[in-house]
């Protein structure tokens, strides 16, 4: 599951730096990220990746589930 949650954060984060070479203001978002971490942190992955997919979808993608 640990796994999972990393894959999901990475991916989430790639579509956040996309999105904000696109213009896009990622400041309200930062306060996920910095969840993902905690919560990753605090080894309860499910939250990660929920947290991870918030982002994927503020940066414009459906979660982080479906990039590679």
């Amino acid at each position: 599951m640990m796994l999972e949650a990393l894959k999901h954060i990475a991916a989430a984060l790639k579509l956040l730096k996309q999105a904000k070479r696109r213009g896009v203001d990622v400041k309200p978002v930062r306060p996920l990220v910095k969840q993902c971490t905690q919560a990753l942190k605090s080894k309860d992955y499910a939250a990660a990746i929920r947290f991870a997919d918030e982002v994927a979808r503020y940066a414009g993608g459906d979660s982080a589930a479906g990039m590679p």
